[in-house]
């Protein structure tokens, strides 16, 4: 029943997300079920449902006949504070609900179902700039969180310039440079997304530690940089163009430099984990790449040439380890 009713705990916080509840409640303001009922403009058999819903699922709390936000909530699902997390809830209502629906199909003809290969020449071609929007916010909460946690499994602390290959919004540079002091980052992605990582390095007040470069990495690497960042980049794509992106950061790093491949790793046994092994069905429905095991990187790093490899675990949204490998 947990697992064939999955999507019922999804669409009660997808739900409550969309009408602004955990917002409306933000700094431990209460309500009850007439008064959401009203601020709402709901029916009241479906704003208790709502309620209770909430409740049973740990977003809510109830205490003297008033329903709060909890911490959880609170922190990650009010719009403005520092680690929301709403983008991604409304990217998977909005754009991953419906792909998933259609799994079977990706199944049968191994191709994406969130969009379309035949007229779209990426994921990115074409699409709804709404819907844009909501994917690169989701992109930034998720690394956010998971920055901070690879920040504290892996030392950072010998290297001084980071390249964030695909580096997206710019979320791990500024995670990262706020824990390690001397460190300076460069944001590398296309043209169009490095602006987005302008304005959020902006925003957080990094501008004198962080740039962006615009390029393709498939066509080149910036070189100055003594450590590669890789997070939720290789699962993107097939394993001939990861192959070929290792080499090209073996080729564009220093003697003693190093790359970091942050990932939700499959077990080499292939039974899980689960948010890995469920993530890679999601990189079926968007896009042509899996999620790869630590012996898979291992032997791909070995491969173009790097050395001392080894896998550190940790536990954070986006990623469970970092398989990491030193250039000689």
């Amino acid at each position: 029943m947990a697992l064939s009713t999955g999507f019922w705990a999804f669409k009660t916080l997808a739900a409550a997300h969309e009408e602004g509840l955990f917002s409306h409640l933000a700094g431990g303001a209460g309500t009850t079920v007439a008064e959401l009922a009203e601020a709402l403009g709901l029916h009241p058999r479906p704003a208790e449902m709502l309620l209770t819903g909430c409740a049973a699922l740990g977003l809510l709390e109830k205490t003297d006949g008033r329903y709060r936000n909890t911490p959880l909530s609170e922190a990650y699902l009010v719009r403005g504070k520092p680690y929301y997390f709403g983008g991604f809830v409304q990217m998977a209502d909005k754009r991953l609900y419906a792909g998933w629906g259609k799994l079977t199909e990706a199944l049968r003809t191994n191709r994406p179902t969130t969009w379309d290969p035949a007229v779209q020449s990426s994921i990115f071609d074409g699409e709804d700039p709404t819907m844009l929007a909501l994917f690169w916010e989701a992109m930034h909460s998720l690394s956010t969180m998971t920055a901070r946690e690879l920040g504290e499994a892996v030392d950072l602390s010998h290297f001084r310039r980071l390249l964030d290959i695909g580096g997206g919004s710019g979320a791990y540079d500024i995670e990262l440079c706020k824990q390690y002091g001397e460190l300076r980052a460069t944001v590398f992605d296309l043209p169009h997304v490095a602006a987005i990582a302008a304005g959020k390095i902006v925003e957080a007040g990094l501008t004198d530690r962080i740039e962006t470069a615009g390029g393709n990495f498939f066509e080149q690497l910036p070189e100055d940089h003594d450590v590669h960042l890789l997070s939720m980049i290789l699962h993107d794509w097939d394993e001939a163009k990861n192959r070929a992106l290792l080499r090209r950061s073996f080729e564009a790093l220093p003697s003693g430099g190093a790359v970091v491949i942050s990932e939700l790793l499959v077990n080499d046994e292939k039974t899980g984990p689960a948010p890995a092994a469920l993530m890679s069905l999601n990189m079926l429905i968007e896009t042509e790449g899996r999620n790869y095991t630590p012996a898979e990187y291992s032997a791909w790093l070995e491969e173009a040439g790097f050395r001392h490899i080894e896998t550190v675990w940790f536990d954070a949204p986006a990623a469970n380890g970092a398989v990491i490998g030193r250039k000689p």
